[in-house]
């Protein structure tokens, strides 16, 4: 068996209660292997990046994320720079990390992944100096819609992303935004500006099909304005992956980006609620930054 030291770092409210209800079938099974493990449960936002950073100087090999993006997303911010591997336990509302990943979206299969699993070197997203992400970074009506998601009290998962989608399909107003990268720059009303370390966002939209998690670039998908009820007809488009080639919509894959608009932008950091910086700011691609348990095959 594995001789790694576990630490699982577990976000009990993540998927609308889902990881309260499946944790304790997880810490049975956890129970019955011949491995050293602790564990910390998580109860303010934020706080899993400190918790992340206190496993690595108790000398954990093996952090893992029990909840959501969110959680996956703080975890790994504690992370960079330590010489640790990042597993994942899936338990929130769009979980569109391990869709890139392979991981399984069962909790005891991922658990075996986190046991048994290989290790992968993946690329991180870096925005201005200080906040990282793993997934991607939403500005516009994908930023709306996360936040519709955390306020509903009964839909989950992939039914609640798209529930608010369509509502937000009718209301959400465009904003003009800059962009500009080496060769490279547009302005654009968008509707939705996506910088992506990955595919998915808004559980299970493909909005930057593209993306490559370890290819050292970010994609940059910004997606113009549309007419009201031609909005509601291109959203399977973007759910599909099939809409970077209309010509509303700006794709481009760089190094970094720099981003800059006049108006106030609403803005998600892996689906959870981000306030960006002010004035123009560089979002960038920082190379094999992290290392992560994925299935073997």
């Amino acid at each position: 068996m594995p001789t790694e030291k576990y630490f699982l770092i577990v976000n009990l409210i993540a998927g609308r209660g889902r990881c309260k209800t499946t944790f304790p079938k997880v810490k049975q099974a956890l129970d019955r292997l011949p491995i050293e493990y602790d564990l910390h449960y998580t109860n303010e936002p934020l706080e899993a990046v400190d918790v992340a950073k206190m496993g690595v100087e108790a000398g954990f090999t093996r952090i893992a994320a029990m909840g959501g993006d969110g959680t996956v997303n703080e975890v790994a911010n504690g992370l960079l720079g330590a010489n640790v591997t990042l597993g994942v336990i899936p338990a929130g509302t769009g979980n569109d990390f391990i869709r890139m990943m392979g991981i399984p979206s069962d909790p005891l299969a991922a658990l075996d992944v986190l046991i048994h699993g290989k290790e992968r070197s993946i690329d991180i997203g870096q925005v201005a100096e200080d906040r990282y992400f793993v997934n991607g970074l939403g500005i516009g009506i994908d930023a709306q819609v996360a936040r519709d998601v955390l306020a509903m009290q009964k839909l989950r998962g992939a039914p609640a992303y798209l529930y608010a989608a369509v509502k937000e399909v009718f209301r959400f107003p465009a904003f003009a935004v800059r962009l500009q990268s080496e060769g490279w720059e547009a302005s654009v009303d968008c509707l939705s500006l996506g910088i992506a370390n990955g595919k998915y966002c808004g559980g299970g939209f493909m909005l930057a099909p593209r993306a490559v998690i370890d290819d050292g670039l970010i994609d940059v998908a910004a997606i113009g304005d549309f007419p009201k009820l031609e909005r509601l007809y291109r959203l399977p488009q973007a759910r599909a992956g099939k809409h970077i080639n209309l010509p509303q919509v700006r794709y481009h894959q760089a190094a970094e980006a720099t981003i800059a608009s006049e108006e106030e932008l609403i803005a998600h950091m892996d689906g959870e609620p981000y306030k960006l910086p002010s004035g123009p700011f560089r979002v960038r691609a920082v190379p094999h930054a992290l290392r992560v348990l994925v299935p073997n095959g």
